[in-house]
């Protein structure tokens, strides 16, 4: 519980604590430019479209790895308690401190933290509770999306947004190996992890690419511009 009301503490300090898009700025200019960055809309719906497909493969893919334990235990703990744990709030922290090192801005990064990582647990949820879906071991009916694969991919995609692939590529090699543990573990159907990967990708890309959109609208990033200038100056005779 004190892990929670820590997160969420922390989560309401940083999202408004930034050098740029202070207060009211933020959700007056930024959140427009995030809620229409259409290609986040596409991988939602791709990911849905894929988990759609997924459906006809729910049933041999749980076959499969029912069979045996394809993880280490070692391996499979760790994938588990890595959001179970609130591990992969803290790596993410710990990408948004590295950023803040890096750009001077240490509200901005943690800002961004906390708005993907509340973006991604809001969608999950809405998903999970509005659909209700029984899980393949009927433990209970919040099987799809699956919550440990949308959070692992998250906090993947905003070291891909803060470090490039890099960051991004180890993060997401893991955050594989943590949606492959739901299905080892008979914890969801593989649609289920489909549509959490792409969860975890879309929400943190649109906040990112949203917020870099409005601050170049309001001139807070200036873009690079080529200029030609022709040089054809007539030769004397």
């Amino acid at each position: 519980m004190m892990k929670k009301l820590f997160i969420i503490l922390l989560i309401g300090l940083t999202i408004l604590g930034a050098e740029q898009f202070n207060g009211k700025d933020y959700f007056k200019y930024a959140m427009p430019e995030i809620a229409t960055t259409w290609e986040s809309y596409a991988i939602l719906g791709a990911g849905a479209a894929l988990s759609g497909l997924a459906l006809m493969a729910d049933r041999p893919v749980r076959d499969l790895m029912t069979q045996k334990a394809y993880l280490p235990k070692w391996l499979d703990h760790a994938a588990d308690m890595y959001v179970h744990h609130y591990w992969a709030f803290g790596v993410s922290a710990l990408g948004a401190l590295g950023n803040g090192i890096k750009t001077g801005d240490y509200g901005e990064s943690f800002r961004y933290w906390a708005m993907a990582n509340l973006g991604t647990i809001g969608v999950t949820y809405a998903l999970k509770y509005g659909i209700g879906r029984l899980r393949p071991n009927e433990k209970d009916h919040k099987s799809y999306p699956s919550g440990h694969t949308s959070v692992a991919f998250a906090t993947a995609t905003m070291y891909q947004m803060w470090y490039g692939p890099a960051g991004g590529i180890p993060a997401y090699a893991f955050a594989a190996i943590t949606a492959f543990q739901r299905l080892d573990d008979d914890q969801h159907w593989f649609s289920d992890v489909v549509m959490g990967a792409a969860i975890g990708i879309a929400i943190p890309y649109m906040f990112y690419k949203g917020e870099e959109r409005a601050k170049c609208d309001r001139g807070l990033i200036v873009l690079p511009i080529s200029i030609s200038i022709p040089f054809n100056f007539p030769v004397g005779k």
